[in-house]
């Protein structure tokens, strides 16, 4: 268990970095919120099923598919749930009551802050569908927090980052500085979108694939010439075989190997 602070919060971790506990002191009153974490769930991320206060008793449950359907919490005296509503960017753009009445709308700009809400129901499941801490102003995703207002992390990313992606090199910047295609629910290293398209991945590979397909080329031409020499000798007819592509398959060739070679001297 790690315990740590910052502005007037007190954080407690498991061992396996996920925060399970929150104490904010408010005018020297301690209100302690604790996390039950369950890391093996169809999300693929650690996430909150339950909500206890400091006594222990629950607050608020939670309930997941592939995205967090919904949350159950006691409003005025009775257990009340309301359910997520996404974009396609994951981000919670409405609640629904059990009749399928919209209660809350939200809207975000690219990097998360919030600029336009209505309703009234707590819900702590904002931007990306990530944790926002409202005493902090920042969004929990497990391994750092997330400051929207900047665009940044709090502290240095644990991930060493890509050369051939230089914003990935940023210790601190949010999801290479690309919240539009890219997410970085663990806090370690940002995701592309799924659909997004990764330039950067295409650049660094393109040039090695047609260099590779060239190649290949170039091995059938051999391999063809050599098995017709063979075929020349046996027959008693004068042999050739070395092999001589087209003068075009040479030149369309050149230009990605050397691009590949370029990529190469890239990641030395």
């Amino acid at each position: 268990m790690t315990k740590l602070a910052y502005d007037g919060e007190s954080h407690r971790t498991s061992g396996d970095g996920n925060r399970v506990a929150k104490t904010v002191i408010t005018n020297g009153v301690p209100t302690t919120t604790y996390y039950l974490v369950d890391d093996l769930n169809p999300t693929g991320y650690p996430q909150v099923v339950e909500e206890l206060s400091g006594a222990g008793v629950v607050a608020r449950q939670y309930t997941y598919g592939l995205q967090r359907i919904d949350e159950n919490q006691i409003q005025n005296g009775a257990w009340t749930p309301s359910f997520y509503g996404y974009d396609g960017g994951g981000n919670v753009r409405n609640l629904t009551g059990s009749a399928g009445t919209v209660t809350d709308t939200y809207e975000y700009d690219a990097f998360g802050n919030s600029f336009t809400v209505t309703g009234s129901t707590p819900n702590n499941y904002l931007y990306r569908g990530e944790q926002f801490d409202s005493d902090l102003g920042l969004y929990y995703l497990r391994a750092r927090y997330y400051n929207p207002n900047t665009g940044r992390f709090l502290s240095r990313d644990p991930e060493e980052g890509q050369a051939k992606i230089p914003a990935s090199l940023h210790k601190y910047l949010y999801a290479s500085g690309d919240p539009v295609n890219r997410f970085d629910p663990r806090g370690r290293d940002s995701i592309l979108e799924t659909g997004a398209i990764d330039y950067d991945f295409i650049l660094e590979t393109l040039p090695g694939v047609i260099a590779y397909g060239c190649a290949v080329e170039e091995i059938w031409a051999f391999d063809t010439e050599v098995a017709n020499g063979i075929d020349d000798w046996i027959a008693g007819k004068p042999v050739n075989y070395w092999p001589t592509p087209p003068l075009w398959l040479d030149k369309a060739c050149a230009i990605p190997g050397v691009l590949a070679a370029l990529a190469l001297l890239g990641t030395l």
